[in-house]
């Protein structure tokens, strides 16, 4: 074919290039189809072909590699036409190419095959797909939720986490609004708080993380999230987007709060515990006076009736400390095995007769055993009932269920995991203000006229001391309902004697250790009023050289009776473990006015043969000092 002039300058500049070029015309003289006129150096290098293979591949149609059944086919089309091919070499290998067809120029029937090397870039890409892939593996694996917007705000991608925080697939919520799918509400006015996602496109600064917020669900559930929000940059520090990160911490702020409460009811009880021993060192001297008084009385007299009123007084004088030493953790439960089945139906009974509340009960006879301080958690039963009952003045409806469950790391419940009873008293009454509700179990924290604030707070603390849990919830119009947890423990019971009401007098002489002035007072006028001589010691050293002075001069004390603690001095178990060795023979009671160490229920472990809980009535210690110093069988039939 005749050439123009500058065919040979453009050969030598093809020749050069290091883009693949191949010039065919469709044949005119011979049967086959093409005709390739040229290919240049980068041609052979790229696809492994010169120019009479490169010809016979072409006019095999079908039959060549499916890339150039590909050009020829857009040959034969006669049309401009552009396309990324895999490019089958002759050696078995392939390469990406992006295939072109430039149309001939004026006459000329020449069409430019031109091949671009794409193994660079399709390398490339290919990381950047491994790269993304591997991404979206791991947003999907974390326990936070992701949710990246583009730069106008609209979903492009949610993790797993986030879907199931959200309530919503990714499918469903693709190219929607970022704020119309992420609906934030203030934690604490409940009114609307959109995210910032202008200030974020805006500024070009993260906002967060920030705590304060409720979102609200799909199904319209409240979770308290914390969350991130950062801009996306591109290499160049464009915004190309933004990305969200958060997390549900509503059972994490629901533990954080119950900590707190602990804490606080812990300052509390501390402050309680010690008021509630020294009021009952101060309620020994009155119930002392009183009981001793009415004893040197008439029983006919109007005086007796008088101080027996008096008495009963200061026993419920005596039950309000009760309840402060059990608030303070003082009150330690003497547990034994027992069934709360019988136990529940027993004080529903008795608190819900008469009342117009009715109680459905669901307590089945297969509770596991739970070793508790029965009379405590009686109390604990009876305080729920009562509230529930005076909150529904005009009658309702109580339920008490209890169930065996099994707790593990339970994040909203502070308990070890293991086994359990659960105990739930529900009422469909008026319900709690949800701004009183964080104070329900604080001590002196009252509603009612005539409460006094302790009833809860005395629960609480409780069921604490039984290593379990009490918790609250309550919806204004709905109710209220309590939920508390005992372990269920197959630990042995505790059997302690009780004294009866007589008054035993005896002889013998006794030694009484106790630091304050106006209990040895009282203390010793109740004993010699029962027949016994009497010796007074201030603290514990006093009372091991008076008891050691006794012993040597042949007229030894039958009973040593000493306080348990001593300010800044030795008290009764320093006395006993200094004298018990030398003495074995010692006779010893320990008393309290303050029940918080293990001593007072297990007096014999520490060699006390008896103990006496302050305040005391003069029957009281009569029948302690008879049952250490008479043996048994002859104290129970009355000798």
């Amino acid at each position: 074919m005749p050439r123009d002039p500058g065919y040979e300058t453009l050969r030598l500049l093809a020749d050069r290039l290091d883009v693949a070029i191949a010039i065919v015309r469709h044949s005119v003289e011979a049967e086959v189809g093409f005709a390739v006129d040229y290919v240049n150096p980068a041609w052979a290098r790229l696809t492994g072909l010169e120019q009479g293979p490169l010809e016979n591949a072409l006019n095999l149609g079908a039959s060549s590699c499916t890339a150039l059944a590909e050009i020829a086919a857009a040959l034969s089309r006669r049309q401009p036409w552009s396309r990324e091919l895999l490019f089958a070499r002759p050696d078995g290998g392939e390469i990406w190419v992006e295939a072109q067809l430039l149309e001939p120029q004026r006459e000329s029937s020449e069409w430019a095959v031109v091949l671009r090397d794409l193994s660079d870039s399709r390398s490339e890409q290919a990381r950047r797909d491994l790269d993304r892939e591997k991404l979206s593996v791991t947003l999907s694996s974390i326990g936070e939720g992701v949710i990246t917007t583009d730069v106008h705000g609209a979903v492009d991608f949610v993790n797993r986490e986030g879907e199931r925080l959200i309530g919503r697939r990714l499918e469903s919520v693709r190219g929607r609004p970022l704020k119309e799918i992420f609906r934030l509400l203030d934690a604490e006015e409940k009114t609307e708080n959109p995210l910032p996602l202008e200030r974020v496109f805006r500024s070009g600064q993260a906002v967060g993380p920030l705590a304060d917020r409720l979102l609200v669900t799909a199904e319209g559930i409240e979770r308290k999230v914390n969350f991130l929000l950062s801009p996306i940059l591109d290499g160049r520090g464009r915004i190309t987007g933004c990305v969200l990160v958060f997390s549900d911490i509503t059972n994490q702020v629901r533990l954080e709060r119950e900590l707190q409460k602990n804490q606080r009811m812990e300052s509390i009880a501390l402050l309680s515990g010690g008021i509630a021993h020294d009021f009952n060192n101060i309620l020994t001297g009155i119930l002392g006076n009183i009981s001793l008084a009415r004893n040197r009385c008439e029983q006919g007299d109007q005086l007796f009736s008088i101080l027996k009123s008096a008495e009963k007084a200061a026993m419920r004088a005596r039950d309000l400390t009760q309840q402060l030493l059990t608030f303070s953790k003082g009150g330690v439960p003497v547990k034994t095995r027992t069934s709360l089945h019988d136990l529940i139906r027993e004080s529903s009974g008795f608190i819900l007769s008469g009342s117009n509340c009715r109680c459905q009960l669901n307590v089945p006879a297969d509770l596991w055993a739970v070793e508790v301080d029965e009379g405590q958690i009686a109390q604990v039963i009876n305080n729920l009932l009562i509230n529930a009952t005076q909150a529904m003045k005009k009658g309702g409806r109580i339920e008490i269920r209890a169930e065996n469950t099994e707790l593990g790391a339970e994040p909203s419940i502070p308990l070890e995991p293991g086994f359990y009873v659960k105990i739930v008293v529900a009422d469909n009454g008026p319900g709690i203000p949800p701004e009183n509700l964080a104070r329900i179990f604080d001590p002196y924290f009252t509603t009612k006229k005539t409460g006094s604030g302790l009833g809860l707070a005395t629960s609480y603390s409780i069921v604490k001391n039984h290593d379990g849990h009490i918790l609250v919830d309550s919806t204004p119009d709905v109710g209220t309902t309590f939920v508390f947890y005992l372990p269920a423990l197959p630990s042995g019971a505790v059997q302690v004697e009780e004294p009866d009401q007589k008054l035993y007098h005896g002889k013998g002489r006794i030694l009484l250790m106790d630091d304050e002035k106006m209990i040895r007072q009282i203390a010793g006028d109740m004993l010699t009023h029962l027949g016994y001589e009497v010796a007074f010691a201030a603290d514990g050293e006093e009372a091991v050289r008076l008891f050691e002075e006794a012993e040597q001069a042949g007229n030894p004390y039958d009973v040593l009776i000493a306080d348990l603690t001593v300010p800044g001095g030795l008290g009764a178990c320093g006395v006993v473990e200094r004298l018990k060795p030398r003495y074995p023979h010692l006779r010893s009671i320990v008393t309290s006015g303050y029940t918080n160490n293990p001593v007072l229920l297990n007096p014999a472990q520490y060699g006390f043969t008896g103990t006496i809980q302050k305040p005391y009535t003069i029957q009281q210690i009569s029948w302690v000092i008879r049952s250490v110093t008479v043996p048994k069988s002859t104290a129970r039939s009355g000798n």
